[in-house]
């Protein structure tokens, strides 16, 4: 939950030919304010291909895996995503199927917006939001028309010198009246194995992702609004059968795996202009996960189907906006190795919510909530986990002057028992060694902090703490069974500061996130990546940017900075620190013409050599999965 932050990237298209490089305010002009936002258009300058790549600049978010695009996770203040509720244009993404790989993967060129709320949020985040919540949200056709424009095509293509990537896009779109719009997008990368910064080729990290969007939306009547959604992803390769490791090419046996994710949503919205009293979303969606891995010793399988359905409506009565409803979420995994049965589990939770916002007078304003989770679960031993319980939020903020707010929020969170990912449930379970007295974990979070926004000047402040109370730990590795047992509390404090100015067509923001992460009593190791958490140490971005209107050019540099972390806890002996680095890349974006950008982008421009603090070692072996050196990229998008 972050207010202040500031991120570069190009103001809305009024025309053709108006097309300036501005700032979007991250957490003041939403109506939740504890969101970081990054937009499509700095997608277009700074190229990124892969999630750690996507989310380089944002100071409290680390992702592990290197460049292996199938093995990266992404952590939000030291808590990975599968603890918190991670959508897709609505649909619940549940997370991998093997420990080993990466929860989900996406073209972020697809993007038109990702928002992250880090930290225990409000009811309307959806269940199981222990850490917060991310939000995937894919372009439509009004995000690629060109002014005047009721039809058209999108050709993109891109380069890459480190790992010679070669990437491909095109979508066909349209609004052919005001009721009716459409786009189909496809896109596909090639790529070998990746430098890293010390000149040496990563093992296996080549990869050949297939992505496609299909949207469609239909007004059949004022007021009335229906959305298909549906959205493809497909990355198989040789990898290591241990991907998320760093180990050398003579310590891993390599295997052939496939990879997909499949996210479908269907929405309807009614908001009639002449009842405030009604703003009703109906939402259902269903996501599949798959990995078959494909080993000399015999082939297995882990699956995850994750169904559910949203309703809500939103009401203004004067100065308070309450937004109320009910959601229902089923997750299924199933796993199966070669000359075996399928085993399977499957969990369910019922949530109701109310979320209420007041206006109380031009310099106050209110928030509060409660959520009511009910859970159940029984799992392949035969042992029923039930739970329930209600999560209460409160926030206030005080604008004494304008552009200057002051503020706080407490938030809880609950989360039932989860059914085991697919890949563990073959190998059975260790009924003894399992607690059924789980009944779920519990997350609550305190904010506090002060922003500022006004002229040339924009800042911000925030310090957070958030404890998970009985985690639940999902063991069974190495070829053994699973047991569901409590891992004890996760701790998560820190504090981000941020600082931006601009000078006519010059800008300048920092950033500085100072974590702590502790896990069970003990500060968070890299070792701990299979407990999903990871150390997150002091990270500073400074991010430049000059725009040129007469031509049309926009250029960009960001330094990221990373110190070195040296609370570990006593047992981590593979170092006695996480060492610093900083990495820096240089972006330049030019549009000749409205339906022509071309950019170029610089990545890691001192050959940096670094590992990820997030990317864990091979039990006692120093990890070598080192991330993507040196690299040029370019892009060109054009559209007729």
């Amino acid at each position: 939950m972050t207010f202040g932050a500031t991120t570069l990237v190009p103001e809305a298209r009024a025309d053709a030919d108006n097309y300036a490089l501005g700032h979007i305010l991250l957490g003041i002009e939403d109506a939740d304010p504890d969101k970081e936002v990054i937009e499509a258009d700095e997608v277009e300058a700074r190229q990124p291909a892969t999630l750690n790549e996507l989310f380089a600049t944002a100071p409290e978010i680390s992702v592990s895996g290197g460049n292996r695009t199938a093995a990266q996770k992404v952590y939000v203040r030291g808590l990975e995503e599968t603890n918190l509720n991670v959508t897709v244009d609505g649909a619940v993404q549940t997370g991998g199927q093997y420990r080993h790989s990466g929860n989900m993967g996406i073209d972020p060129f697809l993007l038109k917006r990702v928002e992250v709320e880090g930290g225990t949020a409000s009811a309307l985040s959806g269940p199981g939001a222990l850490g917060g919540a991310i939000r995937y949200e894919t372009k439509d056709a009004a995000d690629l028309l060109l002014p005047g424009q009721t039809q058209g095509v999108m050709l993109r293509f891109g380069g890459q010198s480190n790992g010679n990537r070669l990437s491909t896009g095109l979508a066909v779109y349209g609004a052919p009246d005001e009721r009716f719009s459409y786009i189909f997008y496809g896109s596909k990368q090639w790529a070998d194995n990746y430098t890293d910064g010390r000149g040496e080729k990563v093992s296996y990290s080549g990869n050949d992702p297939l992505d496609g969007l299909v949207k469609l939306s239909f007004a059949p009547a004022e007021g009335h609004r229906i959305e298909f959604v549906n959205s493809y992803r497909e990355d198989n390769g040789w990898r290591d059968r241990r991907m998320n490791f760093g180990l050398a090419d003579d310590s891993e046996t390599p295997e052939d795996q496939e990879a997909t994710r499949r996210s479908t949503t269907l929405r309807y919205n009614y908001d009639p202009s002449d009842n405030a009293l009604i703003d009703l979303t109906a939402t259902i969606y269903d996501t599949e996960n798959r990995i078959l891995r494909k080993p000399e010793a015999g082939r297995r399988r882990g699956e995850g189907e994750t169904r559910g359905a949203d309703i809500r409506n939103r009401s203004a009565l004067g100065d308070l906006t309450l937004t109320y409803g009910a959601d229902y979420l089923r997750i299924h995994t199933r796993g199966k190795a070669e000359g075996d049965g399928w085993y399977s589990e499957t969990g369910y939770n019922q949530g109701l919510y109310l979320q209420g916002d007041y206006e109380i007078d031009p310099h106050w304003h209110a928030t509060a909530g409660l959520r009511y989770d009910k859970s159940w679960l029984t799992d392949l031993a035969g042992n029923d986990y039930r739970g329930d319980r209600l999560s209460p939020n409160a926030g206030l903020r005080y604008m004494p002057v304008e552009g200057l707010t002051i503020f706080a929020s407490w938030a809880e969170a609950y989360r039932g028992i989860r059914p085991i990912p697919g890949m563990k449930l073959n190998l059975g379970a260790i009924d003894a060694d399992t607690d059924t007295g789980l009944d779920g974990e519990v997350a609550r979070t305190t904010e506090i902090g002060v922003s500022y926004a006004g002229g040339v000047w924009r800042s911000g402040l925030s310090a957070y703490s958030t404890r998970i109370s009985d985690y639940v730990l999902y063991g069974g590795q190495r070829g053994t069974p699973y047991k569901r047992s409590n891992g004890g509390d996760i701790e998560l404090t820190g504090f981000t500061v941020r600082l931006g100015r601009d000078w006519g067509n010059l800008s300048g923001d920092i950033s500085y996130n100072h974590s702590d992460t502790d896990f069970a009593g003990d500060p968070a190791s890299p070792s701990n990546w299979g407990n999903g958490v990871a150390p997150q140490g002091d990270k500073i971005v400074l991010s430049l940017g000059y725009r040129m209107p007469r031509h049309d050019l926009r250029i960009g540099w960001t330094s990221t900075v990373v110190l070195a972390e040296d609370d570990l806890p006593e047992s981590y002996t593979l170092s006695d620190k996480l060492p610093a680095y900083d990495v820096h890349d240089l972006s330049v974006v030019w549009r000749p013409r409205p339906n022509a950008e071309y950019s170029l982008a610089l990545t890691n421009i001192f050959d940096e050599a670094y590992i990820d603090h997030a990317t864990p070692p091979a039990g006692n072996a120093e990890t070598l999965l080192y991330e993507e050196g040196r690299s040029i990229r370019l892009a060109a998008t054009l559209r007729f």
